[in-house]
């Protein structure tokens, strides 16, 4: 039993009860699914097959997919691609809570032949098998859910092989029990955990050191054939690393409000959140909370996975050019949902997403001669556009296998030299290694602001040397 106490906190909103813990005996409307699919190096996976309670859909451009009217409970959801001849999948359980809220989850495929899995049992301290314990598989990509049957039995199949997860058991009133469980190329590894009832210790605090990145693509690239790697996912990376950001999350799986309004015509926006992590034995998960003023800020997500570190908004209604407010709050297994206690706020940060940019020349497949002059519409609030011209198309963007393709402008992202253009201006002629005559070429650019907070890119286009 947990003995000492930290001071409780203010209640949740409905939006927390409504969350409950998840299972059966619910009866509610139809809910929708929304995400990301990504290989096992963190790149975004277009043209997978994402299916779930006899409904299916296409991963776009950006590795975003999204499912509607799904059913209200336990759904499990199934990612598939084939890749360079290969089939490649992944899967995990998702607790649909149906009605006015949609989820958003990250799914990681890997090659099937060589994946592995974790099973065990979750049982009480007294002994006695726990039903409808949840098991979160975290590696650092993202995380799988598996639940417990009556015999207190889970399954989390489909793993990538190679990787050491840190496991989580967690229910409402008892205290998380951890481990770290190495995964091995087509073998499944035996994982048990017990839980012990706890006392209320109170609110946990914030967390710390949240911050925003937002991002713009422009609606034309929502839907690509290539199943391979995805150059924004490059993108995403290079530029968090300039911003001191981590590379990807330990978890993602979010419930989000349904959205009151479209996404405005021409743009897809995600505002990633990130903080630092701490561990702690009670901990449910997070409370996001946004808002278009700091003091208006309003229940929108309940993260209900105590191993992540970054929240990814993909709500539709984010609309370019508002500013949008966040805080981040720690929610604790002991109290919830029946008190329905939150931990103070973290910072409040901000993120004000972009226009959409496009490119105005040379057109889409274009014949050009000698060094062209490359043109991009101008963006509100931009600070630079950064162009990326390669010799092929940039479908494995990995700057940590040399197997990726990298940008012949400029040959080092970090030391842009020309190809790095400072607003207002919306033009500049080819200036890297000389162009071959009957190549095609592909190019986009990449607004940004300021301080890097903000960035949308173009969709990317062709030209071909005469």
């Amino acid at each position: 039993m947990v003995l000492h106490a930290r001071a409780h906190a203010a209640l949740l909103a409905p939006l927390l009860f409504a969350a409950g813990c998840g299972g059966g005996g619910r009866s509610r409307p139809p809910g929708d699914l929304a995400g990301l699919v990504t290989d096992v190096d963190g790149q975004a996976v277009a043209g997978a097959t994402v299916s779930a309670a006899g409904r299916s859909t296409t991963t776009a451009s950006n590795g975003s997919f999204r499912l509607q009217d799904l059913p209200d409970g336990y759904v499990r959801v199934v990612a598939e691609a084939s890749i360079r001849g290969r089939r490649w999948s992944g899967e995990s359980l998702v607790d649909l809570i149906g009605a006015e809220q949609n989820r958003s989850l990250n799914l990681v495929i890997s090659e099937e032949t060589l994946q592995g899995a974790i099973e065990g049992t979750v049982i009480s301290n007294a002994g006695f098998a726990i039903e409808g314990a949840k098991v979160f598989v975290g590696g650092p990509l993202g995380s799988t859910l598996a639940v417990t049957d009556r015999n207190g039995l889970y399954r989390a199949p489909r793993l990538t092989p190679g990787v050491t997860y840190t496991v989580t058991a967690s229910l409402a009133g008892y205290v998380n029990h951890t481990k770290s469980v190495h995964v091995s190329a087509g073998s499944v590894t035996a994982a048990s955990f017990t839980l012990d009832r706890g006392d209320p210790m109170g609110a946990i605090p914030g967390p710390d050191g949240l911050t925003t990145q937002a991002w713009t693509v422009a609606a034309e690239v929502t839907r690509a054939a290539s199943p391979e790697r995805s150059v924004y996912e490059w993108l995403k990376r290079l530029h968090r690393r300039r911003k001191g950001l981590p590379d990807g999350p330990l978890a993602r799986q979010v419930e989000l409000k349904r959205p009151t309004r479209a996404t405005p015509a021409g743009s897809l926006v995600e505002a990633d959140l990130f903080w630092t992590y701490a561990s702690y034995e009670d901990l449910f998960g997070y409370l996001i909370r946004r808002g278009v003023s700091a003091g208006s800020l309003e229940d929108t997500a309940v993260l209900r996975d105590p191993l992540t570190r970054a929240f990814f908004d993909l709500d539709p209604a984010l609309t370019p050019g508002i500013r949008y407010f966040y805080a981040v709050h720690r929610l604790d297994t002991i109290d919830f949902p029946a008190r329905g206690t939150v931990g103070s706020a973290s910072n409040v940060a901000s993120a004000t997403p972009l226009a959409p940019i496009r490119t105005v020349a040379p057109a889409q497949g274009a014949s050009v001669g000698g060094e062209p002059l490359l043109s991009w519409t101008a963006v509100a609030a931009a600070d630079t556009y950064q162009i990326y011209v390669w010799d092929r198309f940039p479908d494995l963007q990995n700057s940590n296998d040399p197997s990726g393709v990298s940008p012949v402008w400029p040959a080092d992202p970090n030391a842009p030299g020309s190809s790095l253009v400072k607003a207002p201006g919306t033009s500049q002629r080819y200036e890297g290694p000389a162009l071959t005559a009957g190549r095609t070429y592909y190019w986009f650019v990449v607004a940004s602001n300021a301080d890097g907070s903000a960035l949308s890119v173009t969709p990317i286009r062709k030209f071909t040397v005469r």
